[in-house]
């Protein structure tokens, strides 16, 4: 039986494969399956990565997210508050360019491995890749 990256490195090199490679977008939802409300979910690289492993096994897809939610980005560029729901995604809470000069003024983290809005994406990704072992794409 074929792995989730051997299915996707034959998707991608045009040769057969016992099926096609499904990558589903379940990011908030893990959430659920582990009983925990979003915002202590994404509080914890250890709580996604768990949350994907457990949705990844549940569904039989062959991928895994690292992802966070779409708000991470702006607080690595200064956003400083996220709205968060009981059942959706986290969002921007204050937007940090509210006119066009504004674009000028953001700053770009130098490295965003050592940036603390990237901390617990990046254990999450260790997990990822450890609990992987280079069998399902990150």
């Amino acid at each position: 039986m074929m792995t989730s990256m051997d299915r996707l490195v034959a998707a991608l090199n045009g040769t057969p494969a016992d099926r096609i490679p499904v990558f589903c977008n379940l990011l908030d939802q893990g959430a659920k399956e582990l009983g925990l409300s979003i915002r202590e979910y994404y509080s914890k690289g250890e709580y996604v990565a768990e949350g994907q492993l457990k949705m990844r096994a549940k569904y039989g897809y062959d991928n895994l997210w690292s992802l966070f939610y779409v708000g991470k980005e702006a607080e690595l560029l200064g956003c400083s508050r996220m709205v968060y729901a009981e059942d959706g995604p986290p969002n921007v809470g204050e937007m940090i360019i509210k006119k066009y000069e504004d674009v000028d003024k953001l700053v770009v983290p130098d490295d965003i491995l050592t940036h603390p809005a990237f901390e617990e994406i990046l254990t999450c990704l260790r997990i990822l890749k450890a609990e992987s072992a280079g069998k399902v794409p990150i």
